[in-house]
């Protein structure tokens, strides 16, 4: 029976690629399934993400896939937290970079989880607006981005710009939702979001963006900006 129960779970994992795998997805004893799930990684056809919690990948001729980092944080938080990309992560996953990050980088509006393997998890529990919004994935990584464009962004300032304004027009950036939520945004993401949308040709919005208070965080903010991007 047992033998049965396990061959039953390994035909199930093996047919499946792309997806996470947990004890809820069986209707088992939870330590049969633990079980059997547990053998499945000590063979290399599962990856464990964190305990109880496996992915499996597709193969390919480089290797498996590994787990999408956003998702892998997202299913240990509820559905209410914003997060997305920071980093090295988030600049190249938004073509601000060429640089790979060696471990993705995932911020979160809430307490970083605990017990994840190969994803590192940045707090922003104190930018409660970007939850109060309704952030999604992609604007969550756009406002990271704005964070560390002095940091972890290759392209020269004109082009770097020059690719936040395409972003902004896209179809997945809600400029709304991204002033609402800039109330509790650092004064540097405050200032370049503010220059951004001004260079969308939204500067209505803009204007509803609050600006560094003080004259030293407002040149360390715009020293990035190419020359006239916000007057």
């Amino acid at each position: 029976m047992k033998d049965s129960v396990a061959a039953n779970i390994r035909d199930q994992v093996l047919a499946s690629s792309d997806r996470f795998w947990g004890l809820s997805d069986f209707k088992l004893a939870p330590h049969a399934a633990t079980t059997a799930l547990s053998r499945l990684e000590k063979t290399g056809e599962l990856d464990r993400v964190r305990r109880g919690v496996y992915w499996r990948g597709r193969k390919t001729r480089f290797g498996t896939v590994g787990a999408p980092a956003v998702e892998t944080v997202r299913r240990m938080l509820s559905d209410s937290e914003a997060l997305g990309a920071s980093g090295w992560y988030a600049t190249n996953l938004l073509k601000l970079s060429t640089q790979v990050a060696p471990v993705p980088v995932v911020a979160v509006t809430a307490r970083p989880p605990s017990g994840l393997s190969n994803v590192h998890v940045v707090d922003r529990s104190g930018r409660r607006g970007r939850r109060d919004a309704k952030l999604n994935e992609t604007e969550v990584t756009f406002l990271e981005a704005l964070e560390a464009w002095d940091t972890n962004v290759e392209l020269s300032n004109k082009e770097a710009f020059d690719r936040f304004v395409e972003l902004l027009d896209g179809r997945e950036l809600r400029a709304e939702r991204l002033v609402e939520a800039s109330t509790t945004e650092s004064s540097r993401v405050r200032e370049r979001l503010r220059a951004v949308l001004a260079g969308a040709g939204w500067s209505e919005l803009a204007n509803r963006v609050e600006g560094a208070r003080s004259p030293s965080s407002k040149e360390r903010a715009r020293a990035v900006l190419p020359a006239g991007a916000y007057k």
